[in-house]
């Protein structure tokens, strides 16, 4: 996806929280990915395949890695469980969101190279799970 294509799909937010620190994010609403992740409705787990995916942007991107993201509506595996490393309820730009703990090594982003495509094919592949 070319810089052009991400502009149309996404949208950057800026919020200050109480500390004072200025917080940066990407948003791509009804994001897809092909994988085996569910949302509960009620009582039942309905496969998923779209969910909202929000990317913090660090203020020295893209010499610094991107690191993590979050995802809304909350996702389980078929057992009802978050997938590994997830939590729940992180309030950022006045939503919840599901944060996955997710990290590259560091030959997996080229500083100045690599940018936000690089990294959406990481959260594609966590997504698979």
């Amino acid at each position: 996806m070319r810089p052009s294509q991400l502009a149309r799909v996404c949208a950057a937010e800026s919020e200050t929280p109480p500390d004072g620190t200025v917080r940066n994010g990407i948003i791509f609403p009804g994001f897809q990915f092909a994988g085996n992740l569910f949302t509960r409705e009620g009582d039942r787990l309905l496969s998923c395949t779209t969910c909202d995916l929000m990317i913090l942007i660090p203020p020295q991107y893209a010499t610094t890695k991107l690191d993590s993201f979050y995802t809304r509506p909350y996702l389980t595996r078929q057992d009802g469980n978050g997938p590994q490393n997830t939590t729940t309820d992180h309030e950022l730009f006045g939503a919840k969101w599901q944060f996955w703990s997710r990290h590259l090594a560091k030959d997996q982003w080229r500083p100045d190279i690599d940018g936000l495509e690089t990294y959406l094919q990481h959260v594609r592949d966590a997504l698979k799970e």
